[in-house]
């Protein structure tokens, strides 16, 4: 693992909001986790979030059963078929926080942002740079102002 990867270290942070009692901030158990994960799918093939995150929960149930249930929301930063828009993106997170407040704790993953802002082909200017780091200090924000302040709500950005 390329410890510059940002997919691999957003990886890492599923596992480790999701395995907070079995991890306990040791990454080197979080990477083994993430490993198996990664296991039980096919060789070569390309690994997206939903079903990396949907294997993790099935894992969570098995490894931490005493633990209330977290609410889990992926999160996509556009839809295939219309250009990003930041009304839309934060009616998605809005819509997020609305079905995962009534859990003790949570976690939003946001997915395709950077290829959102800056579509395959296309150069990162100064002003799409700008965009990526203004949509992910908005997301921040925006969750931190609309969760419950006794919850643990956790954003990633895969």
């Amino acid at each position: 693992m390329s410890k510059y990867n940002p997919g691999e270290i957003s990886k890492l942070q599923v596992v480790c909001s999701l395995f907070p009692k079995t991890v306990r901030g040791d990454l080197y158990l979080a990477r083994q986790i993430k490993d198996s994960i990664e296991a039980s799918f096919p060789e070569n093939s390309a690994i997206s979030p939903e079903p990396f995150i949907s294997r993790a929960q099935e894992l969570v149930l098995e490894l931490e059963n005493d633990r209330p249930s977290a609410g889990i929301e992926l999160v996509p930063a556009q839809l295939p078929q219309a250009p990003f828009s930041m009304l839309e993106f934060r009616e998605n997170l809005l819509s997020a926080l609305k079905r995962i407040c009534k859990f003790d704790s949570g976690l939003v993953v946001l997915t395709g942002l950077k290829e959102a802002i800056c579509p395959k082909g296309c150069r990162w200017s100064p002003t799409r740079k700008r965009d990526y780091e203004d949509a992910i200090r908005f997301a921040r924000d925006f969750c931190s102002q609309r969760s419950r302040p006794s919850s643990k709500l956790s954003l990633i950005i895969f």
